[in-house]
């Protein structure tokens, strides 16, 4: 804006000079013209300024690599004699990092702003000023404005090197049943307090004491997602895309687990999945936590093992490994 007041002072200067050494209708012309620019600019402004409407509108969720904008559209007849600048920040959640960008709305007041998917993650966008100019730049109107929008940029479903094994994970152990008929039942001496209709008779009389039936009932052990917290952003969008695979092909096939989320620097997080929805907000949380500055090696969770230069871990029974650096295993009570 100075600049654009330096230039109009210079033209100003020299319209005067040219009008008083030629003193006919063409220098009045370009006198009382150059006379009336600042009225017409300030005329546009205060226009402007009370018609200007700004929409923001932004997409909520993002696919990886997949191109999205934001559209910010200058509503109204302002965008006609005006030019809006708009100041805002742009926040990695995942790094912490926060980019500054000037956005000029023009073009009939529509201007779409790439959105970055290069990598997984929650990002926020945080319009924090928005400045309005007439069209020859000689006045302005800052707003501050403090409006924080948020898009998340979710992982692309990819096949991990080695499948889970169904068979461990669907192997079934023997708890006590809540119900008192089940077809499964375990034998053993009569306590008191345990009902009549428990006991088994014949067992009793081969015993020559009380025996009773106590109801058993079938149940699945719980499986585990693992998930390691990496700066390598190429690598952490592997390892996102791989669980979520995984996560939904337990979905499928009605296997409840977790995904346990190992940060190097402070106690594990777990979701409990049984559901779309749930694995839908449990990726929701880890896009949005913030990746440990420093991720040497740690003792309870290597990036190798003895015995395997691939770095996959040893399972126990019915696991399965080979997901550079998430992991699934299935354990099951005693």
């Amino acid at each position: 804006m100075l600049k654009t007041w330096v230039i109009y002072s210079v033209s100003l200067t020299s319209t005067f000079i040219f009008f008083l050494c030629y003193k006919m209708w063409v220098s009045w012309f370009c006198l009382i013209v150059l006379l009336l620019v600042p009225l017409l600019a300030l005329g546009m402004f205060i226009a402007a300024s009370k018609t200007y409407k700004i929409n923001i509108e932004g997409p909520k969720n993002c696919a990886l690599r997949d191109p999205s904008y934001i559209k910010i559209t200058a509503e109204g007849p302002a965008p006609y004699f005006a030019f809006f600048r708009i100041k805002a920040d742009l926040t990695d959640r995942m790094t912490g990092t926060t980019k500054k960008l000037a956005i000029m709305v023009h073009d009939k007041g529509v201007t779409k702003i790439p959105v970055d998917t290069s990598h997984c993650g929650a990002y926020s966008y945080k319009i924090t000023r928005l400045e309005v100019y007439d069209l020859f730049g000689f006045f302005h109107l800052t707003n501050n404005i403090n409006k924080d929008n948020e898009y998340i940029v979710r992982p692309v479903p990819l096949i991990p090197e080695v499948m889970p094994d169904l068979y461990g994970f669907k192997a079934k152990n023997l708890r006590k049943a809540k119900q008192p008929n089940t077809e499964i039942y375990d034998i053993r001496e009569y306590q008191t307090g345990d009902p009549v209709k428990s006991i088994h008779w014949k067992m009793s009389a081969k015993k020559d004491k009380l025996m009773v039936k106590e109801p058993l009932e079938e149940y699945g052990g719980h499986s585990r997602i693992l998930l390691k917290l990496v700066q390598d952003r190429e690598q952490l969008d592997l390892h996102l895309g791989q669980i979520l695979f995984t996560s939904r092909f337990f979905i499928e096939h009605e296997i409840s687990h977790k995904i346990r989320v190992i940060p190097p620097d402070r106690s594990e997080v777990a979701f409990d999945i049984d559901s779309e929805a749930d694995l839908e907000r449990a990726m929701a949380s880890v896009l949005r936590m913030k990746i440990p500055a420093d991720t040497g090696h740690d003792p309870e969770y290597p990036d190798k093992r003895a015995g395997d230069p691939a770095g996959n871990s040893g399972m126990p029974e019915g696991g399965t490994a080979g997901m550079n650096g998430s992991e699934t295993e299935a354990s099951h009570a005693d």
